[in-house]
């Protein structure tokens, strides 16, 4: 009876790490460190186990997938290690031996202690007693998971290694000890700008922006140009910018599949053929967001054509993309058409992915996986550490479709498993006094039975399958989207004024939308009949949601429900100019 170890490696408080400062260089650098830390540096720990240079030299992504694929397994050569899977600051490795696991660990640690100060990353392992018994991997997989939380919550922050004192300066970016002055151009202190102090983790994460620039121009060299103003502190032109969104997606139903991943292996249920069909799996994940960020996709939403100026080029910059996780940060105008093209292209690449669609066929009745969205869109200087947790409590908002679009039962699936179905939930921040997603939601109660919201909205297509069909209908994207181009004026049978010779002029006015927006705060009644003074001059079809009312009654929440308040939210930052500009160029060709 052979028994090996599980290790896995894992990094923690992500989000302040990488959105504690407003310095997009930073951020960059930061996430760049979060993903060598799960990638190359688990690598070069296995190789250094291994005896090879397999790893080491693995600069992109592509590289070091296929790097991992070609793997030499356990025990075969005298390998003392092998990566199961490795991606952004997560990684699990299989070692022959304790030992073996402690040093990868203690590799790992040891080099984020010295070249990522501030960066959290610990190591856990556990024994597989019987690796013949056929899914004690899967079982480990879980153990060692509950392992990690356990001895997370007994280890102090990182934060308590850069205690200061009095005398010490603080860092002008993210408020730690101050380790060194900041580099300026010849330009800045010709201008006599004064360098300010900055922490050592700080300057690391300045200085690291280089190597994400080298991975994220990989993915698409069109970003080149974005990156190189960001790194260069006298071309910077992100302040330019009246709103910044940010973007964090992040797949549906994953926990579920991996926690029963030996379930959707086959007949076969070694521990060989897991790790076979649990790494092609997260291997094809990773290439599938990739390439609905990439590729012509997702990021032509930001691209000018190519005959006219390059600086028509709206910014973008991708912090994190791998797994079933996006997160970016852009010009808030584009964010919501970008965040709607990759969720559609992220459900068509893991479509055609036989590795991931036949898992996803055999879990949800789809072949496809699904993703949602939320997106926070704030003024420049607003802390992006506080607009990324409003980001994630809008994906949260966004994720509650998996309880109202559900498989239809069948022999191997149960009621009420969630279909797969990408949505998105958005907020545009004009009050800074409440940043709690619960707070402003109540805000847009003005009684119990009254919401004046109807998000999330749905993005994906061929829904026909699911239940509640009700629901998906009142919750669609393009129901949103032609109220927008409702209010823009941009439709042929957009509301204009009616005069007795049946001409039609203007769109609806600024002054209508404040007087419809004042009465929906008063109440259902009074919002109605502002609505049906309206329009007596105006032909506001799509607007009327039900008996020439603004409002549709929500049936299973005995709710009354409003879109009008998201298309005016939405109608300054639901521009998709420069990607149909594309899109016609390409037709064109």
């Amino acid at each position: 009876m052979s028994s090996y170890y599980l290790v896995l490696i894992e990094t923690s408080g992500n989000q302040h790490y990488i959105f504690s400062t407003n310095r997009l260089r930073e951020n960059m650098g930061a996430s760049e460190l979060t993903y060598q830390a799960g990638t190359f540096w688990v690598g070069s720990a296995v190789d250094n186990q291994n005896q090879q240079k397999k790893f080491q030299s693995r600069l992109t992504p592509e590289q070091f997938r296929k790097a991992v694929r070609s793997q030499v397994p356990l025990n075969q050569n005298g390998q003392k290690a092998e990566i199961i899977v490795a991606a952004s600051g997560k990684a699990l490795v299989l070692t022959r031996d304790e030992d073996t696991a402690k040093e990868i660990i203690s590799d790992v640690t040891k080099k984020a202690l010295i070249t990522a100060p501030g960066l959290d990353v610990s190591g856990v392992y556990v024994k597989i007693e019987d690796w013949e018994k056929p899914n004690s991997l899967a079982e480990a997989i879980k153990k060692v998971h509950k392992v990690f939380e356990k001895a997370r919550s007994r280890r102090s922050s990182p934060q308590n290694r850069f205690l200061g004192l009095p005398i010490v300066a603080k860092c002008a970016s993210s408020e730690l000890p101050a380790y060194n002055l900041e580099k300026l151009g010849k330009k800045q202190l010709e201008y006599g700008k004064k360098p300010k102090p900055i922490s050592r983790a700080s300057w690391v994460k300045r200085e690291k922006a280089q190597d994400a620039k080298t991975r994220l121009t990989n993915l698409d060299e069109r970003l080149q140009a974005q990156i190189d103003r960001i790194l260069d502190e006298e071309k910077s032109d992100e302040e330019k910018l009246s709103w910044l969104a940010i973007v964090h997606a992040d797949g549906n139903g994953l926990g579920q599949i991996f926690m029963n991943f030996e379930k959707y292996i086959g007949d076969d249920k070694s521990n060989r053929n897991y790790i076979n069909h649990y790494r092609e799996f997260s291997l094809a994940l990773d290439e599938c967001t990739e390439a609905a960020f990439k590729d012509k996709k997702a990021i032509n939403v930001f691209l000018a054509k190519e005959s006219e100026n390059k600086d028509k080029f709206a910014p973008i910059v991708p912090l994190i993309i791998g797994g079933d996780d996006l997160t970016v940060v852009c010009d808030g105008q584009y964010a919501l058409e970008f965040t709607r093209v990759f969720l559609q292209e992220f459900e068509k690449e893991t479509e055609g992915k036989p590795e991931i669609a036949k898992i996803a066929k055999q879990a949800f009745g789809v072949p496809r996986l699904s993703a949602c969205a939320g997106v926070a869109i704030v003024k420049r200087h607003f802390p992006f550490s506080v607009a990324y947790h409003l980001a994630e409590q809008l994906i949260k908002s966004a994720k509650s479709v998996k309880k109202k679009v559900t498989c239809k039962p069948s022999k191997t699936i149960p009621k009420n498993t969630p279909f797969p179905c990408s949505a998105i939930d958005f907020h545009i921040l004009y009050d800074t006094s409440g940043v709690d997603l619960s707070d402003i939601r109540e805000k847009l109660e003005p009684e119990p039975n009254i919401q004046l919201y109807n998000r999330p909205y749905i993005v994906s297509e061929n829904l026909e399958e699911a239940e509640n069909q009700g629901w998906i209908e009142l919750h669609q994207w393009e129901l949103l989207n032609s109220r927008v181009k409702e209010l823009n004026g941009d439709q042929l049978q957009s509301s204009r004024i009616k005069e007795s010779n049946g001409d039609q002029l203007d769109p609806l006015s600024s002054s209508q939308h404040h007087a419809l927006r004042t009465a929906l705060f008063i109440g259902k009644d009074a919002a109605d009949s502002q609505y049906k003074l309206i329009q007596q001059r105006y032909t506001l079809t799509p607007f009327t949601e039900s008996e020439d009312s603004v409002f549709h009654k929500a049936e299973d929440e005995g709710i009354y429900q409003t879109s009008f308040l998201d298309a005016l939210d939405a109608k300054d930052f639901l521009r998709s100019d420069l990607s149909e500009q594309n899109k016609d160029q390409s037709e064109e060709g």
